[in-house]
């Protein structure tokens, strides 16, 4: 997309659809058309177009299916449209792959969709948000799921990050999502609807495409320091002071990737430690292997409390909850089962769980090693997801990670507030590189 090209309008509110908006519609529901993408940045229209096309075909009669990458990301759509939405691995009945290998991280078994061209979906039509979070496995699985005739929407944002490949050269390769555009029918929107709350953090979002210093607003804030760790710990007893809480998930602080001593290892202890006292009652839940636990320890233990705000990692299909989903421990039992609020629901992750594998063998898992500390999230964790106030915390340290991608990912999830704690080395890097 020619970032140059974009405009932005007043109108917030009103229904009437912009030309290449009422376009997008008219290509979404015309059923010569088998494969068609919708692209464009926050603030575009992407979510109003996929609904009314959605509900157009829905109200014609046609079979229409709703899916996204990421639990949280199909929550997420159900809020805003009223349309029930679900992963694309549960749409297309992904296998339990089994505990991962204790030495890799990577699933022992090979999990494999049984929904294929041998067994395709019962739908005349797919909708797919967040396309530019789909691999090049699951884009291919997804295709060879629709039955002959049937039709494929995807509607993503070309800006963000590339979805994480298991086969890393193809990382090297313009993302599924890219292609698809590219190669097939597509309509990128070039102007951006400015809602009121939100205007000076859209506003930036196009500078930040453009590669341009964002400036300080009434919705985004910054603060340069060499010393970003304390500068975080001041933001959070600020902002808690004012009402925001950094425990909700409705606020969410970012940072590029997991180590390093601002990544979100490092910094989840450091806001534990703002809420808990080490000698409160806590228990200590196992990491997997590869996973630093506490001090430091790979395969070690992890303080939790009562009140910690956590994060899912992995899809648990056996208890319907899901990869990105975060909410907060509201009860640890004696036996260490953790009783999570999700908000919409509550939901109890047991120590141990029995699940059958691929070969109908029952297996033992601690279902528990997929929830981790919640503080502090990298921005790839964070795709898919909305919050009301995200705070995005760059360093030096960080540098192997940062670039505009990273960047626009990032603040691009704040709805109301963007708070940036950064080094001016950093901020000119990520703006400068394109990733």
């Amino acid at each position: 997309m020619d970032t140059n090209s974009l405009t932005i309008t007043e109108d917030a509110s009103s229904f009437t659809l912009d030309p290449q908006q009422d376009e997008a519609v008219a290509l979404c529901c015309n059923f010569t058309t088998r494969v068609a993408g919708v692209t464009g940045p926050a603030g575009s229209g992407k979510t109003t177009i996929l609904k009314k096309a959605y509900n157009e075909i829905a109200e014609a009669g046609y079979q229409v299916g709703l899916a996204a990458p990421t639990g949280k990301a199909a929550k997420r759509i159900y809020e805003v449209t009223g349309i029930e939405a679900m992963t694309n691995h549960r749409l297309l009945e992904y296998t339990h792959p089994g505990d991962p290998d204790p030495k890799t991280g990577k699933p022992a078994q090979f999990s494999y969709p049984r929904r294929t061209r041998q067994n395709p979906l019962d739908l005349d039509v797919l909708f797919v948000d967040e396309y530019a979070m789909v691999n090049n496995e699951l884009h291919r699985s997804l295709f060879d799921a629709l039955r002959p005739g049937a039709c494929i929407r995807v509607f993503g944002d070309n800006n963000q990050l590339p979805p994480i490949e298991e086969d890393k050269r193809l990382e090297l390769l313009p993302s599924s999502f890219i292609q698809l555009l590219d190669k097939f029918p597509s309509v990128r929107l070039e102007t951006i609807h400015r809602q009121g709350k939100d205007s000076g953090i859209l506003l930036n979002l196009q500078q930040v495409l453009r590669g341009r210093m964002p400036t300080r607003n009434d919705q985004w804030t910054m603060h340069f320091t060499d010393m970003p760790v304390d500068a975080l710990r001041d933001y959070i007893h600020v902002s808690m002071a004012k009402g925001i809480d950094f425990t909700d998930p409705r606020n969410q602080i970012l940072t590029p990737q997991n180590t390093t001593w601002v990544g979100t290892v490092k910094l989840n202890q450091m806001i534990q430690s703002l809420f808990h006292n080490r000698l409160d009652p806590a228990c200590m839940i196992p990491r997997h292997k590869w996973v630093k636990g506490e001090g430091d320890e790979k395969g070690g233990l992890i303080r939790m409390y009562v009140g910690d705000k956590v994060i899912i990692t992995r899809n648990m299909y056996e208890l319907e909850v899901f990869n990105g989903e975060s909410g907060k421990i509201i009860e640890i039992t004696n036996d260490g089962e953790l009783i999570l609020d999700l908000g919409d629901r509550e939901q109890a992750i047991p120590p141990i769980m029995m699940v059958q594998n691929r070969w109908g063998k029952i297996v033992e898992i601690d279902p528990r090693k997929d929830v981790d500390l919640g503080y502090a999230i990298t921005t790839h964790k964070s795709q898919g997801s909305e919050y009301d106030n995200v705070c995005y915390v760059l360093n030096k340290s960080t540098g192997y990670m940062q670039n505009r991608r990273n960047f626009y990912t990032a603040t691009s999830r704040g709805r109301e507030h963007v708070h940036l704690i950064t080094d001016q080395r950093s901020l000119s890097f990520s703006l400068n590189k394109r990733g």
